[in-house]
């Protein structure tokens, strides 16, 4: 296993080129001034984005091969970021014919430089313990404004299911992207354009005698904006989606992605026979997990939560193995595994209890394609188990390490699940989004005045994904660590918070809401003149940093919808009347609301707030109802308690 801890380099030397002057590519004088005038704020810019691919029926299969070119004209002094370059492989794509260059303008004639040295390594990344992924890296020489750096080659994929997308915006702007593909007659291939609604994607097709060859191009595209929150660029860039459908070939008609009912009759090869496995290492581990009364629900809830807790969430991915998830017995010895093997030992585990449960496919929001749309593996990167009872789905996603068994992972809220009913047959589901009212925290505190400072205490219960995520912080932390971030979390007033005291319970049940006692301080926090104390009771002043900006272009994403609620109660000092009780304010939308209500009761000034977030993805034109009630938010904040000294 060595060879797992050291990144592996190969040096690939090409035929070395000398430095030549090329007659075949003339300089324009005017060019970089002439780009530099239309993108000033850009280092560089793709000149030339390009792939075609050629598809091929040789004798009962597919021959799928493609070329990729990429010249890149740069603009500015600091540019020489984009020096560095590469491209990847894997089992599924072999590199081929690779050629990069850097050519620099020298009076009419460029100056060409050839890349001569290529360095292979896998491409780990720390998500992934294995990764049969290559990526093959070099750096084009003499980068400089106005030089051009251009980048070819082929590959060979393996498998036409596998051919994907092709993007016509990217994050540097491009004068021309063109993807052709080439087929013969006789393939049947789906190329639909996504996020085309300005039509700046234009299609042609040619016939070409015994083949057919589509062409799609964009001219002058913007680049796309990195913005914070942001979905990945294929929310919103125009782009293809290819599939190879079916061929004709021999007088027969091979299936290849028609429909979901061809993915799932692929997909279901790998699982076969992995459900009903016997195993005795699942079977010691059910005896001593589960007792023989318990109800089915209870069984379900106890063997995933032993799976959270003992398989530990290790992405592998080599080859097909990619794909095919290891069988429960190898999981159980390992106690380590992807989510196809976590998906695995919890069908078999379940199976195994007399339970039924099924292997399930699914794309996580990363990705914004269905099943029911675009059937094909491009879909989905995450496999769970699906457990129905009485008509009710429960979506057990182990990677998840602190959910509950009734919530799905909050990454796969919304999207299809392909569920293998048995090896045979399937359906689609939709993952339900969930409701915020199962996603609140919920604040208590009773506090009083003294010196300037607050002094009180409070509960706080957190469930749903709030719990979830906040878990990862409260369980997985030093004492120091898990000190300063409660004394973040907790934080409220001004910079000057302190948290004395707290203790947290039901941090390891994960069916329970965290509770959290705490006691705390806030220094120099309100205002004293005269016999006046002017007090705003909003300690915590949330979203008010939230204004969207005018000059936003993508959508945001949100994890979950929630809600916070907040009572607080004040202790009015004694001889101090109340002489102005704020207003009492409420607003809602189909986005975001709130609820802000003041009440006196004898001695003391109770503060009840209420306000809730109810989407996961804010469309542009949803941008000014947001704005619209975070300043009526930020206004209600605003407005103070007002105290006055009778005595005075």
């Amino acid at each position: 296993m060595t060879f797992l801890k050291n990144k592996l380099i190969l040096t690939i030397l090409l035929c070395s080129i000398s430095i030549v002057l090329t007659k075949a590519q003339k300089v324009d004088p005017d060019e970089l001034a002439t780009f530099t005038a239309k993108y000033p704020e850009d280092q560089a810019i793709f000149l030339k984005y390009y792939e075609d691919i050629d598809i091929k029926i040789s004798g009962d299969s597919l021959v799928v091969s493609s070329k990729h070119l990429k010249e890149t004209l740069h603009l500015g002094n600091k540019s020489n970021v984009y020096a560095k370059d590469g491209i990847y492989s894997s089992s599924f794509y072999k590199n081929e014919k690779i050629s990069a260059r850097t050519l620099i303008p020298e009076k009419r004639k460029f100056k060409v430089i050839e890349v001569t040295e290529f360095k292979e390594s896998f491409d780990k990344s720390s998500s992934v313990f294995y990764d049969d992924g290559k990526s093959i890296n070099f750096i084009f020489p003499a980068v400089q404004p106005g030089a051009h750096t251009i980048l070819e080659y082929e590959q060979k994929i393996k498998d036409p299911k596998f051919i994907g997308s092709f993007l016509f915006q990217n994050y540097l702007p491009i004068v021309h992207s063109k993807f052709t593909v080439t087929v013969d007659k006789g393939v049947d291939i789906r190329l639909d354009i996504i996020n085309n609604e300005d039509n700046l994607v234009q299609k042609k097709t040619e016939d070409l005698s015994n083949r057919i060859k589509y062409t799609f191009e964009c001219n002058n595209a913007d680049k796309l904006k990195i913005e914070d929150d942001a979905p990945p660029i294929r929310f919103t860039a125009p782009h293809i989606a290819a599939i190879v459908q079916k061929f004709e070939a021999n007088g027969s008609t091979h299936q290849v992605l028609s429909s979901a009912d061809d993915l799932f009759s692929w997909y279901s090869t790998f699982i076969k026979g992995l459900k009903s496995g016997n195993y005795e290492n699942i079977k010691k581990v059910l005896n001593e997990i589960i007792d023989p009364n318990d109800e089915e629900l209870e069984k379900v809830k106890k063997i995933f939560h032993w799976v959270q807790n003992n398989v530990k969430y290790i992405a592998f991915e080599d080859g097909m193995r990619g794909l095919i998830p290891h069988n429960a017995e190898y999981v159980c010895d390992k106690r380590y595994g992807d989510c196809k093997d976590m998906a695995s030992i919890t069908v078999n585990m379940l199976n195994t209890a007399g339970i039924d449960a099924h292997f399930t496919w699914i794309g996580t929001r990363d990705i914004p394609y269905k099943y029911s749309e675009y059937p094909s593996p491009m879909v989905d990167n995450h496999m769970i188990a699906t457990y129905i009872n009485d008509g009710k789905y429960y979506y057990l996603d182990a990677t998840s390490q602190y959910s509950s068994y009734k919530l799905p992972s909050s990454m796969i809220q919304g999207k299809e699940a392909l569920i293998a009913l048995d090896e045979n047959s399937y359906e689609i589901q939709t993952v339900p989004v969930i409701d915020k009212s199962l996603n609140v925290k919920n604040d208590s505190s009773f506090y009083s005045l003294k010196d300037g400072s607050i002094v009180g205490l409070g509960k706080m219960t957190i469930s749903g994904f709030p719990k979830v995520f906040n878990s990862y912080n409260m369980i997985k932390s030093s004492k120091k660590g898990l000190d300063d971030f409660m004394t973040q979390f907790m934080g409220r007033g001004n910079n000057k918070f302190f948290l004395d005291d707290y203790q947290i319970a039901n941090l390891d049940d994960l069916e329970q809401p965290i509770e959290v006692n705490y006691k705390f301080r806030v220094e120099d926090y309100y205002r004293k003149i005269g016999s006046k104390i002017y007090f705003n009771m909003n300690l915590v002043k949330s979203l008010t940093d939230k204004i969207i900006d005018d000059e936003r272009k993508q959508p945001i994403e949100n994890e979950f919808n929630y809600i916070h609620k907040n009572t607080s109660v004040l202790q009015i000092p004694e001889n101090y009347v109340v002489k102005h009780l704020p207003e009492n304010v409420s607003y809602k939308n189909e986005v975001f609301g709130f609820d802000i209500q003041y009440i006196q009761q004898g001695d003391k000034i109770i503060l009840n707030k209420q306000l809730y977030v109810d989407y996961l993805l804010l469309e542009k034109n949803q941008f000014e109802l947001w704005n619209e009630g975070i300043k009526k938010l930020s206004d209600s904040y605003r407005d103070a308690l007002i105290l006055e000294n009778e005595g005075a």
